[in-house]
């Protein structure tokens, strides 16, 4: 491949995953697609769940959408940096599987510590070929909220599942056979493509939309599918008062033949609100297997600007400025 449209696949890249140019340009493989999908269905169907706590534990108001700065997709893992060290600690905590006697199991059951490094953590499910690494604070952080979550459990009477042994524990072994096997976990990993994806392209709501928060929830099916209809994702995209949206951008970049994801504009939407469809885009699969709803919203966070917001919120919301101000001119 030439050396100048080699160059153009990473800026590309990091556009989809706000990696540096130089990260980019380092993982680019000349067989492989320049985002590549995970390389086996054990690691696709780990990345699809990870997603899903990203969202979940994503509960502050964060620079970054999803209070990830940046990801980088390899074929066989994936890398997550963290913006902060309080955003490992809610991420670190939502993941690790925990159980309450006589009750539920709690967190990714399977999930293990496999590897420390002095930038972060790897973690995996035991028995499976599965690899994530989360980064972007210092390993004694990752390990300072683990002790905390522990010290939590211990206090409630909980019982912490990821510390013991390599091998899933009774109580997970349970748990998995009751609710992760049979055919909802065939129908739930049949769309996995698409979180997985989406977890690989997380830099895209940074570089490409001028919102000030971008969050998300696994959402029920809809109206116009047959049976319970694809796995469906709902995106918010929210923007303060007086700021465009970027519908358009944020479309074609998703369904990017080389770097997005095989989706296109659903060809119906449920009428059942029919107020809410103008700033409502749903991009599905030709089989009808995922489903992203992208919901473009206008809010008034009076609290959350620079001049009156909290102290702790300051540096974010002059972060948050600044990327809307970048985007809104089209730099890099």
């Amino acid at each position: 491949m030439r050396r100048d449209q080699i160059s153009k696949r990473a800026e590309r890249r990091s556009h989809f995953t706000n990696e540096t140019y130089a990260q980019a340009r380092s993982l680019l493989r000349p067989a492989q697609q320049p985002i590549p999908a995970a390389d086996c269905p054990e690691q696709r169907n780990f990345e699809a769940d990870l997603f899903h706590e990203v969202l979940e534990s994503h509960t502050d108001f964060t620079e970054f959408p999803f209070g990830i700065r940046r990801v980088r997709p390899h074929s066989d893992s994936i890398e997550l940096v963290v913006e902060s060290e309080k955003r490992a600690g809610r991420l670190l905590t939502r993941i690790l599987p925990s159980y309450e006697p006589d009750g539920e199991v709690y967190g990714m059951p399977g999930l293990r510590i496999r590897q420390r490094s002095e930038h972060g953590i790897e973690v995996h499910i035991a028995g499976r070929r599965t690899s994530a690494w989360l980064t972007g604070v210092p390993s004694v952080v990752w390990r300072r909220h683990e002790l905390s979550a522990l010290e939590h459990l211990v206090d409630i009477g909980w019982k912490p599942l990821w510390r013991s042994t390599q091998e899933w524990s009774e109580e997970e072994q349970v748990f998995e056979q009751r609710w992760n096997k049979g055919e909802w976990a065939r129908y739930v990993q049949a769309g996995a493509w698409c979180s997985s994806g989406l977890l690989r392209r997380l830099g895209i709501f940074h570089m490409t939309t001028p919102a000030d928060a971008v969050t998300g929830y696994k959402g029920l099916g809809i109206a116009g599918y047959e049976g319970v209809g694809p796995v469906r994702w709902c995106i918010d995209v929210i923007h303060r008062r007086g700021v465009q949206y970027r519908k358009e951008e944020l479309v074609t970049a998703l369904c990017d033949p080389d770097f997005g994801l095989p989706v296109s504009p659903a060809r119906h939407l449920d009428t059942t609100f029919p107020d809410e469809l103008e700033n409502c885009i749903r991009l599905d699969d030709e089989a009808r297997t995922g489903l992203i709803e992208l919901r473009f919203q206008t809010f008034n966070y009076s609290s959350l600007q620079i001049n009156s917001c909290e102290p702790e919120y300051r540096a974010i919301a002059e972060g948050v400025e600044r990327r809307i101000k970048r985007v809104q001119s089209g730099q890099r």
